[in-house]
């Protein structure tokens, strides 16, 4: 397997720029839903090993890109495990007719604690996010076990986690994106990401607006290190390198923007913290090797210990 150049979703300045610049109305003043703290003792009671069986579990489904049989599968197991620990489910089904391969149907799945707000016109503090969909390719069977299983089994057990704590829970909105990964080769301005961008129009039009986001992405190898957006703010940049030298989570930045999820979010103003695995010195990325086999509890815990600390330190 050929390792993936630096080149790949590493934007050049126009692409970055027409990224970072489009994006849906801003807030007005006083509509963010106020964001407190939550508490620190919480980011003890992740297991990465109950992350892990998530991940297994999503994985057995087989492939999950937009509108499969597998996707299908993940949807009713993610609505099963949300409820079983008091969450709340709501699909976001659109379609878009004018994506590179013609008409898709996307489907993203938010959830929210029944003991936070019912009102879905009207936000949490937080908005916490993954993308659920596998990269369709054709030529082999890619399962996505790290690019979009891991988030997914981190976002599952997160969910566990603050359902013990229903005052934290309730500032929490979890969405699992469809249509991250690009039909083509690599996510464009015109290719992925959709999924993303029409929540953050969704979100936009909502009556109040979250207050942070956080996207997590490719978090299940601990063999190689993890970057955080460069485009936070200061603060989400100092607080976050201070809980992953806590967790042990090996965190660093990246030479250049990287184009994910996060990024709609964060064009709608919602300052975003952006945590994802090197993908590119990871020689399985997009290739057949991405199953269990490169997936370790350890990765899956050090991420949700850090995303749990981060919500028990940062002031926006």
């Amino acid at each position: 397997m050929k390792r993936v150049p630096l080149a790949i979703l590493l934007v050049v300045a126009t692409i970055a720029t027409w990224f970072f610049t489009r994006g849906p109305k801003q807030p007005e003043i006083g509509t963010r839903v106020p964001f407190e703290v939550i508490s620190a003792d919480l980011a003890g009671q992740f297991s990465g090993e109950k992350a892990y069986g998530h991940v297994k579990s999503i994985v057995d489904f087989g492939p999950r890109p937009p509108g499969s049989e597998g996707y299908e599968k993940s949807l009713v197991y993610l609505e099963a495990a949300f409820a079983q620990i008091g969450w709340t489910t709501r699909r976001q089904t659109f379609n878009k007719a004018d994506t590179v391969v013609g008409a898709k149907s996307f489907t993203n799945l938010l959830a929210r604690h029944s003991a936070g707000e019912r009102d879905w016109n009207r936000s949490t503090p937080v908005v916490i996010g993954g993308h659920l969909d596998s990269k369709l390719i054709d030529s082999f069977k890619f399962v996505g076990a790290n690019d979009g299983g891991s988030s997914t089994g981190v976002i599952l057990e997160l969910a566990r986690v603050l359902s013990t704590d229903p005052a934290a829970a309730a500032k929490v909105e979890f969405v699992l994106f469809d249509g991250e990964e690009a039909f083509l080769q690599d996510i464009t301005p015109t290719d992925g990401l959709y999924g993303s961008k029409y929540y953050a129009y969704a979100i936009s039009n909502r009556a109040t607006w979250p207050s942070l986001g956080i996207v997590i992405d490719l978090v299940g190898d601990s063999r190689h290190g993890f970057y955080y957006n460069p485009e936070a703010p200061p603060s989400f940049a100092t607080t976050v390198e201070k809980v992953a030298a806590e967790t042990g989570l090996q965190l660093k930045r990246p030479p250049g923007p990287i184009i994910d999820d996060h990024v709609p979010l964060q064009n709608t103003g919602l300052p975003c913290l952006h945590l994802i695995g090197d993908f590119m010195n990871m020689p399985y990325w997009h290739q057949p090797g991405d199953t269990m086999e490169v997936i370790d509890a350890k990765a899956l815990e050090q991420t949700g210990r850090t995303t749990l600390k981060f919500l028990a330190e940062i002031k926006p």
